[in-house]
């Protein structure tokens, strides 16, 4: 869990949990919704993406209780405070 955490207090890290091929439409729009506002850049200091077909990202989704994929998680230095498989759910939050 460490290795996901955001680097700091008060920060946020991005996770994209996906199956077979980067949809890049949606890693484009997350994206550009991290760069359009300088309050993003600087809360959200961690954006990763996970591909399933992959040890051993499959093994930390399978720990982490995701089941069922596209899933995004927001991290604080707490823990997870987000999982959706919506990314308007992400930029809301």
């Amino acid at each position: 869990m460490k290795y996901l955490e955001p680097s700091g207090q008060e920060k946020y890290a991005v996770h994209f949990f996906y199956q077979d091929s980067l949809p890049m439409t949606e890693t484009n729009e997350l994206n550009i919704f991290h760069n359009s506002h300088p309050i993003f850049l600087d809360t959200i200091n961690k954006i990763q993406f996970w591909n399933q077909d992959i040890e051993p990202y499959k093994r930390w989704a399978k720990v982490l209780g995701i089941k069922d994929f596209p899933k995004y998680l927001v991290m604080d230095a707490e823990g997870i405070v987000l999982e959706t498989p919506y990314l308007s759910r992400v930029k809301e939050f």
